[in-house]
């Protein structure tokens, strides 16, 4: 929370920083959260799988097995495992 409550004072320390994600991504949304999806995530993130379960905004708690799964899926598309 710190870096976030400083950000106006630290800011120059990622000024020259690429804030693209090259990296291939995974980004899972609940479809009953609250908060806001990204609109523009893969404009940042442009390697981004999205995977959307039935839950809230907790989804290790309210879907832990369906989220390991997710997990595990994309990963072994990565190639990663």
């Amino acid at each position: 929370m710190n870096w976030y409550r400083n950000l106006d004072r630290n800011w120059h320390l990622l000024a020259e920083v690429d804030p693209i994600v090259q990296q291939p991504a995974l980004m899972i949304y609940g479809d009953r959260d609250a908060i806001a999806r990204a609109e523009n995530l893969t404009e940042f993130v442009p390697n981004v799988e999205v995977v959307n379960l039935d839950c809230g905004h907790w989804i290790q708690q309210e879907r832990p097995d369906e989220t390991n799964q997710a997990i595990l899926n994309w990963l072994e598309r990565q190639d990663a495992t």
